[in-house]
């Protein structure tokens, strides 16, 4: 039997959860002539840990910098962390001659073309979904021409890419240029692990005018933004809940403006830190729409969108991206397009006042059927070549 082996070094958060849910969905593909195998960390969180396939958890885990004596330590040991991880994934490889291709999740880009070129040379298919065209940070100190340069390499190296929208394919098409390698639309799927936690029904949750801002706090995903149109939004209340990534843009543009709404009176709860998947249900439950602020530096897919899905909550999101290709398809809230507090505020406003819950409800129902991890797999399959009538997979 043949296999192909999805890369996936990160031992936990959306990587990880995403992994799990395309790997579970390819698996009811396997059969005596193809499988489908996860390569992953050692330090996998047993909530990632399943009988549905193969998982070689052998990759060294990145070690935390409190674990190391010193800054000078720390960085050493991360520059030769991920030469040392490639090289241990190319000494396995050499004892699986039945494997037949790689599917990479995520990389580091200074190294992905050698690695790449090397696996080519021993015959393996490479491909690697594109989950972000830009990366969401750009690290300190290097150019970022540079940085881009070594994902265009990368990319153009590989038999196959996967993106997770229509529009983000022609876009990646645009940057990759004539004799790019071949693009499959995966679409993402809706998350299965996230169960909703009994809401109340839309049409009560939306009198509440409870906002909420989730995911990790970055400056592409527009905090300030939602926290600036807050001020138009009286008798609105926000919840902002995620880790902090970047501790100089909360100190400058988010705790002076969550001080500065307190004093007029408006309700914002701040809950920094990260959230186990099993605390989602109640916190989704608890708010009457998701806001996805994302600027035009967002060009990707948002994981956070199909946590919405999942949990039946409306969503107020800005054009960027692939979340344009979500709202095409239903109408699962509102969109807005100029990147100002205004418009921002106005679009919350004519979504309360003037969307039908009933209508909504429906719209939410028939997209998280509509966007399945079956159709991921399916989707995946026809990139890597396969069938999937001829896998005789169950329906």
């Amino acid at each position: 039997m043949k296999s192909i082996c999805i890369y996936t070094p990160s031992a936990e958060g959306g990587h990880a959860l995403y992994t799990q849910e395309l790997l579970t969905a390819l698996s009811r593909h396997a059969n005596e002539e193809i499988g489908f195998e996860l390569i992953t960390s050692e330090n996998l969180g047993e909530e990632f840990r399943t009988d549905a396939y193969p998982i070689h958890a052998f990759l060294p885990r990145l070690r935390p910098k409190s674990e190391y004596p010193g800054t000078a330590s720390w960085a050493v040991n991360r520059i030769l962390h991920y030469p040392r991880r490639e090289l241990k994934l190319l000494k396995w490889l050499k004892t699986r001659p039945d494997i037949i291709g790689i599917h990479f999740q995520e990389y580091k880009p200074w190294i992905a073309a050698p690695l790449f070129k090397r696996l080519k040379a021993c015959g393996l298919k490479v491909y690697y979904t594109v989950h972000n065209l830009r990366p969401h940070d750009y690290p300190f100190g290097v150019p970022k021409p540079l940085m881009d340069y070594w994902n265009y390499t990368s990319w153009r190296m590989c038999d196959v890419l996967f993106v997770h929208t229509k529009i983000l394919a022609q876009e990646l098409s645009a940057l990759l240029g004539k004799g790019h390698p071949p693009i499959y639309v995966s679409p993402h799927g809706t998350w299965t692990a996230h169960k909703p936690a009994n809401p109340r029904p839309l049409a009560e949750r939306m009198k509440w005018k409870r906002l909420l801002f989730f995911g990790t706090i970055r400056r592409n995903k527009g905090l300030d933004l939602l926290l600036n149109a807050a001020e138009l939004l009286p008798g609105y209340s926000v919840t902002i809940a995620g880790a902090e990534h970047d501790p100089e843009y909360f100190r400058t543009c988010i705790a002076p403006q969550v001080e500065k709404l307190r004093g007029m009176g408006r309700n914002i709860d701040v809950r920094k830190q990260f959230l186990p998947e099993e605390a989602l249900g109640a916190l989704f439950a608890e708010h009457s729409a998701i806001v996805l602020p994302y600027t035009q530096q967002f060009a990707a897919q948002s994981g956070v969108a199909f946590m919405a899905l999942a949990h039946e909550t409306p969503m107020i999101a800005s054009e960027v991206g692939g979340l344009r290709d979500l709202f095409s398809e239903f109408d699962i809230g509102a969109t807005f397009r100029d990147l100002t507090p205004v418009a921002l505020a106005s679009t919350i406003r004519n979504f309360f006042e003037g969307k039908s819950s009933e209508e909504v409800a429906d719209q939410l129902y028939a997209a998280r059927n509509h966007y399945s991890w079956s159709a991921a797999a399916e989707a995946t399959l026809s990139g890597y070549g396969i069938t999937p009538a001829l896998v005789g997979a169950a329906r």
